[in-house]
C-alpha cells in the first residue's frame, strides 16, 4: 500500500541530554469506550442513594427510580453500538425481534426513553459514553452518562432526573449526575501486529559523510536473533504478534548541511521524494526511518506520536534511540515518575494526592531514561501485544500470581493487572525477570524481585505510562520504586490495596483487597513454625508419606511449598490426592515415590495483616535403603564363621547365599549367617545378602568376598645328631671336661683335684664300669 505521510499532530523527540522538560510530557486522562459487552448490572444516582435503582415501566418505554428488588426490570447491560459509544439495553426486554435501547429526543429538554435501538431517527440517539467522575464525593468508581445526540446538538449535558424521571440535564461533576454501575471494561487499543515493513533511508549532506551503514541496519533490522535491535526488542515484546521487516536505500544526498534543524513529516517527505528521484519505489512500506548524520538539531531522535516516521540525527547506530522513538509511534509521549507519596501508620504507601508528579527517569521504560528496556505493559495491551485475559481489569478482591512479563508462556497466564481509577485511569502491576540483553538487571535489582506499579491511561491516540515510586524517601530514588515482598499500597482513586504477598517460582504473589477491608483486619503478626529437619529411608516398591505440620503456626493464610528435590518429591493433600508443588493448608503430606532419594526443601510461609509473611523451611534428607555384612573376609578350612547384617531400617527377612562362580554352597535366612567351612575347597567365595523390611517395601543387599585356606600342619623339630665323642682308653691323660663313650653312654671328665684320676686303672676308674668310676667321670647321658 501506499504510505501517505501527512502532517502528524505531535511530534516526539528523544535528546542528546537526559534531562526531560515539562514541555516533553503529554498527559490525557480522558477515557474513550473499546469493543466489548458486559454483564448485567443496576444503575443507580448517587444522591438518590443506594436503596433505589433505575427500573424500566410496565409500559416498556419510560423508565423511573423504584426501591431496589433485583428484578429484570432494574438489570441493565451496555454494549457497543458505534466505535467509542455503548448502547444500553433492558433485560426484560432481551430476546425480543427487535432490540430496545435508552435514547434521547431533541428539543429544549429531553427525557430518555426506551425506544428501537436501530429504528427510526439517529444512532448518536442511542449512544452513550460513561467518563469517569473524580469530582464526585461517593465512594468508588462513579460516572457520568453522555449522549452523542444532544452534544451533536451543542447541547452540554449529561444524564440526571427530575423528580422520580430521566432528565438530561447541564452538564457538571455533581453527585446528582453521578451514576454507579458495573462498568464493561473501557480501555481504548490502537492494534498494531501482523508484519510491518520498514523503509530505511540512508542520507548524507555533500559536506557530511553518512552514518556508516551497517551499524545503522543492525541497529533497526538486527539479525533475527540478537538482543540489540528495534526489530528484536518488538518481536519479544510482543511475544511475536510484531515482526518488523524492511529495506534500505542508500546514497540519498540531502545537499549542503543545513544551518538550521530539518524536522517533521515535511522533511521525511522532502526525503522520500529524492530516492524517488533515483528510481526508488517507496510505495508498500507502513514506516519511513531517516537515518541522517550530525546536524544542528538538539535531539537524537524524532517521531510523529502516534505515527509512522522517525527521524535520526547522528544516533542509527543506537538501537535504544529507535526504541525510544518507535514508542512514539506507538502512541506513547514520554513516561513519568510519581514521587513523594505518603506512608501510613501501619507502614503502608498513600498514592493520593500528596505524591508529586516528576519527571525522574524510570530505568524499566525506555521512554524515560530505561534505554534499552523492553516495552511496559501498559504499551503492549495499548499496541494489542497482550490479551485481555493477559492483562485484564481487576473489580474483585482477591490473590493473583503474575508471570514474568517478557517469558515465554500460553495466553491464558496473567502477564499484568490493572485496576481503574476514579479518574479514569489504571494503576497497573507487572513483574519482570533478568535474561540476556534487554532485560540484563543486576541480580539483586529490585525491578525482578518486585512488582512494577504503574498508572497509565489509554485514548484513541495516547497511551501514557507513570512509574510509582512505592519506596519514598528512600536513597535509591526510582531504582527501588517497586513493591516488595511483604509491602502494601494503598491507590485511593481506586480505593485498593495493593500487597504483594511473596515472589517465587511461579510468579509474583499479588493481592488485591479493599482499603476499608484490609484495614479493618486484625493486626496480626505471622510466625512460621515447621518441624526440626530430619532423614527418611526410600522404599522400594511404594511411596514414603510424612506429615509436614505447620498447625503451632500463627496466621490468616498457610502455604506449603516443595521448594527443591530431584525434580520428583511433592505435596498431597490427602492420600488419594495428587502430588503437587503448593498446598495452603497447615498439614501436609510430603511425598517420596519409590526410590527416588536426595534432599527435599519444603516451605512454609504464614500470612497476617496487611500481607506480612513470615517463611520456614524444613530439609528432608531421603537415604536409600542399605545393609551392611559385619565378619572374617577369610578363614582356615574346618573354622566356624558367624556374619551378621546391619541395615539403616529395621529389617525382618534376610537371605544369605555363599556361592563359587555361579555355583551356591550354602544358604541362610536368620539376621546372623553361621558357616562351617570344615566341607568348603580352598577359594574365594562370594557372599550375598538381601535384607527386607514390610513385604519388601524396604529393600538392601550387600556381598563380601571370603576366602578359604586349607589348615596349616604345625612344624616338627629337627632332631639334632648326636654327637660322637673318642671311645675311653684307658692311662689316657684326660683334661677337665674331656667327653669319651664308654660303656653305652658319654661321660665328662672331671675337674680338679679328680682330674688325674681319669687316667687311673680301667679296674677302678673306666666310665661307668669302674670301681670308682663316679670319682672320676660325670655321666652326660
Amino acid at each position: 500500500m501506499a504510505l501517505s505521510l501527512s502532517p502528524a499532530p505531535v511530534f516526539a523527540h528523544l535528546r542528546h541530554a537526559t534531562a526531560l522538560t515539562p514541555a516533553m510530557l503529554s498527559q490525557q486522562h480522558d477515557t474513550v469506550p473499546g469493543v466489548f459487552s458486559s454483564d448485567y448490572t443496576t444503575i443507580k444516582n448517587v444522591t438518590m442513594g443506594n436503596e433505589q435503582c433505575l427500573t424500566l415501566e410496565s409500559d416498556n418505554q419510560n423508565v423511573m427510580f423504584a426501591t431496589c428488588t433485583n428484578s429484570n426490570r432494574q438489570l441493565w447491560s451496555f454494549s457497543t453500538i458505534m466505535s467509542g459509544y455503548l448502547k444500553i439495553t433492558n433485560q426484560a426486554l432481551a430476546g425480543r425481534d427487535k432490540e430496545y435501547c435508552l435514547g434521547t429526543t431533541g428539543g429544549t429538554t429531553s427525557t430518555p426513553t426506551i425506544m428501537e435501538c436501530s429504528g427510526s431517527g439517529y444512532t448518536s440517539q442511542r449512544s452513550w459514553q460513561i467518563p469517569a467522575n473524580a469530582a464526585s464525593s461517593a465512594p468508588g468508581i462513579v460516572y457520568r452518562l453522555v449522549n452523542k445526540y444532544r452534544n451533536d446538538l451543542g447541547r452540554n449535558e449529561v444524564l440526571g432526573y427530575s423528580g422520580n424521571r430521566l432528565r438530561m440535564v447541564a452538564a457538571s461533576n455533581a453527585d446528582n449526575v453521578s451514576w454507579q454501575f458495573s462498568a464493561p471494561d473501557i480501555l481504548t487499543k490502537r492494534p498494531v501486529t501482523g508484519e510491518r515493513k520498514v523503509l530505511l533511508i540512508h542520507t548524507h549532506y555533500s559536506d557530511r559523510a553518512a552514518m556508516d551503514l551497517k551499524s545503522v541496519q543492525d541497529a533497526v533490522f538486527g539479525s533475527g536473533s540478537d538482543t540489540s535491535s528495534l526489530a528484536s526488542a518488538v518481536a519479544i515484546s510482543s511475544h511475536g504478534k510484531l515482526t518488523l521487516t524492511g529495506d534500505t536505500v542508500t546514497d540519498i544526498n540531502l545537499g549542503p548541511r543545513p544551518a538550521t534543524c530539518p524536522t517533521g513529516a515535511a522533511f521525511v517527505n522532502r526525503v522520500r521524494e529524492l530516492a524517488k528521484q533515483k528510481g526508488i519505489n517507496t510505495n508498500g512500506y507502513n514506516y519511513t526511518f531517516v537515518d541522517m548524520p550530525s546536524t544542528p538539531c538538539s535531539w537524537a531522535g524524532l517521531a510523529a506520536r502516534p505515527g509512522n516516521w522517525i527521524i535520526s540525527n547522528n544516533a542509527g547506530n543506537r538501537h535504544w534511540m529507535w526504541q525510544h522513538e518507535f514508542g512514539h509511534n506507538l502512541g506513547a509521549p514520554h513516561a513519568t515518575s510519581l514521587e513523594g507519596c505518603g506512608v501510613d501508620s501501619s507502614g503502608v504507601v498513600q498514592i493520593d494526592g500528596n505524591c508529586r508528579n516528576t519527571t525522574v527517569g524510570d530505568p524499566s521504560d525506555t521512554m524515560n531514561g530505561g534505554g534499552r528496556r523492553l516495552y511496559p505493559a501498559p504499551y503492549a495491551l495499548y499496541a494489542g501485544w497482550l490479551t485481555d485475559n493477559q492483562f485484564p481489569l481487576v473489580t474483585k478482591s482477591g490473590d493473583y500470581t503474575l508471570t514474568p512479563l517478557f517469558d515465554k508462556s500460553d495466553e491464558s497466564h496473567l502477564k499484568a493487572l490493572r485496576i481503574l481509577r476514579r479518574n479514569g485511569s489504571y494503576l497497573t502491576l507487572e513483574y519482570r525477570q533478568a535474561a540476556a540483553g534487554f532485560e540484563n538487571w543486576p541480580s539483586d535489582s529490585p525491578f525482578v524481585h518486585g512488582v512494577i506499579v504503574r498508572i497509565a491511561t489509554f485514548n484513541s491516540s495516547t497511551v501514557t505510562n507513570q512509574l510509582v515510586d512505592t519506596t519514598p524517601g528512600s536513597a535509591g530514588g526510582m531504582n527501588d520504586a517497586p513493591l516488595m515482598p511483604g509491602k502494601s499500597i494503598d491507590d485511593t482513586l481506586s480505593g485498593k490495596r495493593i500487597t504483594l504477598l511473596r515472589v517465587d517460582a511461579q510468579g509474583a504473589h499479588v493481592r488485591v483487597q479493599d482499603i476499608q477491608e484490609a484495614q479493618n483486619e486484625e493486626k496480626l503478626v505471622p510466625i512460621a513454625v515447621v518441624p526440626e529437619d530430619f532423614s527418611i529411608v526410600a522404599r522400594h516398591n511404594s511411596a514414603t508419606i510424612r506429615n509436614l505440620d505447620g498447625s503451632r503456626s500463627t496466621g490468616k493464610e498457610m502455604v506449603w511449598r516443595s521448594m527443591e528435590g530431584n525434580g520428583a518429591f511433592g505435596l498431597q493433600e490427602v492420600a488419594s490426592g495428587p502430588v503437587v508443588q503448593e498446598i495452603r493448608q497447615p498439614v501436609v503430606r510430603a511425598a517420596f515415590p519409590a526410590g527416588a532419594t536426595g534432599k527435599a526443601r519444603y516451605q512454609l510461609t504464614v500470612t497476617g495483616s496487611h500481607g506480612a509473611t513470615d517463611s520456614k523451611i524444613v530439609t528432608v534428607t531421603v537415604l536409600p535403603a542399605e545393609v551392611k555384612i559385619s565378619g572374617k573376609t577369610s578363614a582356615e578350612k574346618g573354622e566356624t564363621l558367624a556374619f551378621t547384617s546391619q541395615a539403616n531400617f529395621d529389617a525382618d527377612s534376610w537371605r544369605w547365599s555363599l556361592k563359587r562362580g555361579e555355583q551356591t554352597v550354602a544358604t541362610g535366612s536368620q539376621a546372623t549367617f553361621n558357616l562351617e567351612t570344615q566341607q568348603l575347597a580352598a577359594g574365594s567365595y562370594q557372599l550375598h545378602l538381601e535384607a527386607s523390611a514390610n513385604n519388601q517395601q524396604y529393600l538392601a543387599t550387600a556381598t563380601a568376598v571370603l576366602t578359604v585356606t586349607e589348615q596349616e600342619k604345625p612344624d616338627t623339630p629337627a632332631v639334632p645328631d648326636k654327637p660322637t665323642y673318642p671311645a675311653y682308653v684307658e692311662g689316657t691323660a684326660y683334661k677337665a671336661g674331656d667327653k669319651v663313650s664308654a660303656a653305652g653312654g658319654v661321660y665328662s671328665c672331671k675337674g680338679h683335684p679328680f682330674t688325674g684320676w681319669c687316667a687311673g686303672a680301667a679296674w677302678a676308674y673306666a666310665p661307668g664300669t669302674g670301681l670308682y668310676w663316679s670319682e672320676a667321670w660325670d655321666k652326660v647321658n
